[in-house]
């Protein structure tokens, strides 16, 4: 029996034993203890829940169990209150706005159940290095798919693919444009840019001694893509790489060995690393060091879908192997997101996949909003087809833990709905009336607060590295309506949905409040106007006052989350087209007009220019020319890589202690400009290093308050909107006599 074997066996058992005792406590609960007893065993399970939360030994299994445990069983006692005690039929309506609420509350319970499976035992630590002897090594083709995208961007990936530290006679590196296809070449209203794009990217992949390929049509998008030039290559693995997602050279040392190792490996998946912040992160500039939206999914999801051999394709940063691809027909297109549903068909043949959490591409974000709804749509779309079209539950093939696995990835993105309902429910009792929530003050005490802590806990524990406390609500927030609409055209039609590429490396020219924020505007008045008319309920409505008082405090909360999410709407100006990225480390400034040499503080670098702190005992001078001696971080390349580059002084502010803060421009020339590729791309450390300094970011109290002072200026903007349109119309409709002349 095998030493993965033998855990999955150990993982099941444990699990199995969980669900025995965890039924049997609450159980015991409900039948024996009165709305007093429940209170005192609530809160302190609570306190027991936040003392195993603090103390490291319950981080790790299988001690981890004891508090999942614990945290099962607070939730579980709550949804069996909430199903045999709280649910009473008052009315028709009432009993529509009860079945909503309660079964958006069913889906989320299910989803802390799932993410808590999830993380039973989350797989981390994996490693592996390529020896120097090494021998037999398969033959690698990289995939750069590209569609619409700036050649800068395919230019700076296809430079550091040439860079990736691999035999040069087993490496092929192609670009695959589905920008230049004959179809778009032929069509009157695309030829001219087909045309002129074809022979730029043409020249460009000459140039730099790479492939260029290209198809007839556009045929089934991004998947048509990959399996056309899967059908004109012949290399054993394959590395997808997104035109935006530039490698480090360490990329195939770290993940061809595990092809060597297990035969019947078809993925090696990476972690996508982002550059630039989300147009959510980019408001906490200077406030505060969020962590990015996909640090929760590749930090923590992704290692927890390995411990059950069920991490998935990404659709880039990823290794797959050839031979088993093809048995499954390559590349799978039957719904949008394509690289999940090829990891699952591979997955149900009985192929493994593992996960390496090693940043090592580094890619771009959505820069506006638009864009960003536009990628969470297409994902949100293309994880539902395969939750409805291929039913991951009674997939046959797949081992139980992969069917959860996949079955909480498609079913996360209902999340829209529920959240959606939260916002509106207090307020259909407060306004409308409706009865869809009932619970005593002591029933609160005892059921509600208790759960309703103990998920802000567990959702601590288990993602505490790589999310702040609160930001789940924003994200879900500023995605869940826009997602509304897609959710249910899937569910209408899942054949309907198309694959649309999110545009990248896009500039903003000025800071504006996001149209899209009109919808939270809405929901923040809603919830004031309902929390205005608990204060009368309260006073008038004797009887009802302990609800009243629930759903007043649920209005305040829903305000005040909504606040905190029109503040993330903001659009911040963006007019570099290669973005800085803040690091550290230490190089060496060699000013000729001062014959002077010394060593600085790294502070930042990008492709074009470099920021470092420097002692300098004569004044500097603007424009002047200054030497640069730099190296990559010997963990990644143990001999060390030095480079060396010209540059230009273009600012320099004085610092205590006769330092200045500089910042210079590289100047660069086509072998300079390889140079600085590999220089700013191809350290992973790099990345780590980036990722380490999020996982322990502080001050969240002041970025929720930033966002809420935001998102108050930005009320009071839509509100002085609102005047200034109803002034107009008022004018238009009464204007002022004109002065008869003499």
């Amino acid at each position: 029996m095998s030493a993965k074997t033998t855990r999955y066996e150990l993982q099941k058992w444990l699990l199995l034993m969980f669900i025995a005792v965890l039924l049997y406590l609450v159980l015991l609960a409900q039948n024996y203890f009165d709305t007093t007893h429940q209170a005192a065993v609530g809160w302190s399970s609570l306190l027991l829940l936040a003392v195993l939360y603090k103390l490291r030994i319950f981080q790790r299994p299988p001690w981890r169990l004891v508090f999942i445990l614990l945290a099962g069983y607070l939730a579980i006692r709550y949804i069996l209150w909430r199903s045999l005690q709280s649910l009473i039929y008052t009315g028709p309506l009432d009993f529509i706005g009860m079945a909503l609420l309660y079964l958006a509350e069913v889906y989320g319970l299910v989803l802390l159940f799932l993410g808590m499976f999830l993380n039973l035992w989350p797989l981390t630590g994996r490693s592996t290095i390529l020896s120097k002897e090494a021998t037999n090594l398969p033959t690698v083709d990289v995939f750069i798919p590209t569609y619409n995208e700036s050649d800068d961007i395919i230019r700076i990936t296809a430079i550091a693919a040439i860079q990736i530290k691999y035999p040069q006679n087993k490496l092929r590196i192609h670009i695959c444009d589905d920008g230049g296809t004959l179809n778009k070449r032929s069509q009157p209203e695309t030829m001219q840019a087909a045309w002129e794009r074809h022979f730029r990217l043409r020249r460009m992949a000459r140039e730099l001694g790479i492939n260029y390929i290209t198809r007839e049509t556009n045929r089934n998008a991004k998947a048509g893509n990959l399996n056309h030039a899967l059908n004109h290559t012949d290399g054993e693995l394959l590395l997808v790489l997104d035109c935006d997602h530039v490698p480090t050279t360490d990329m195939l040392q770290r993940t061809v060995g595990y092809f060597l190792a297990d035969p019947k490996l078809f993925l090696v998946q990476t972690p996508h690393f982002f550059i630039n912040p989300t147009p959510i992160e980019k408001n906490l500039v200077g406030v505060g060091n969020p962590n990015g939206e996909n640090d929760m999914f590749y930090r923590t999801i992704h290692p927890a879908l390995d411990s059950w051999n069920a991490s998935y394709f990404c659709g880039s940063a990823a290794l797959l192997r050839r031979s088993h691809l093809m048995e499954a027909g390559g590349i799978c297109g039957k719904t949008i997101t394509e690289d999940a549903e090829t990891a699952f068909l591979l997955h149900s043949r009985g192929y493994n996949s593992v996960y390496v959490e090693q940043p090592m591409v580094c890619g771009l974000s959505p820069e506006n909003y638009d864009d960003y709804v536009l990628q969470r749509t297409r994902w949100a779309q293309g994880m539902l087809q395969m939750f409805i079209m291929n039913n991951p539950l009674f997939t046959p093939g797949l081992s139980w833990p992969q069917r959860i696995c996949y079955f909480s990835s498609c079913f996360y993105w209902f999340f829209g709905l529920a959240r959606f309902f939260y916002f509106i429910a207090p307020a259909l009792f407060l306004i409308f009336g409706l009865k869809i929530y009932h619970a005593s003050g002591g029933q609160f005490v005892a059921f509600i607060l208790p759960y309703v802590l103990s998920i802000h806990i567990i959702m601590d524990f288990i993602y505490s590295k790589a999310r702040q406390p609160f930001f789940s609500e924003i994200y879900e927030s500023i995605q869940a309506l826009f997602l509304i609409p897609a959710v249910i055209s899937v569910i209408i039609n899942p054949h309907k949905p198309s694959f649309k590429v999110t545009p990248k490396g896009q500039t903003q020219a000025n800071m504006s409040l996001n149209p899209r924020a009109t919808i939270l505007f809405i929901i923040i008045v809603v919830n004031v106007i309902a929390f205005i008319l608990a204060g009368f309920k309260w006073f008038y409505d004797p009887l009802l006052r302990e609800i009243t008082l629930i759903a007043g405090a649920w209005c305040f909360f829903n305000f005040y989350l909504a606040m905190v999410s029109l503040g993330a709407f903001w659009e911040r100006r963006q007019v570099r087209h290669f973005h800085r990225i803040n690091t550290s480390g230490e190089i060496s400034v060699s000013f000729p007009r001062l014959n002077y040499t010394t060593k600085a503080n790294l502070t930042d670098i990008s492709l074009t220019g470099i920021g470092f702190k420097v002692q300098a005992p004569y004044p500097l001078v603007a424009q002047e020319r200054v030497f640069i001696d730099t190296i990559h971080s010997a963990a990644s390349d143990m001999h060390g890589h030095f480079f060396r580059f010209e540059a230009k002084l273009m600012r320099f502010i004085p610092q205590e202690g006769g330092s200045y803060l500089c910042g210079a421009e590289l100047m660069l020339d086509r072998e300079k400009y390889i140079e600085a590729v590999n220089y700013v791309y191809g350290d992973s450390e790099r990345w780590l290093e980036i990722w380490d300094q999020k996982s322990t970011s502080r001050g969240v109290p002041k970025m929720l308050w930033y966002f809420f002072m935001t998102g108050l200026k930005g009320v009071l903007m839509l509100l002085a909107q609102i005047a200034t349109t109803l002034l107009s119309q008022f004018r238009r409709q009464n204007p002022s006599e004109k002065p008869i002349s003499k």
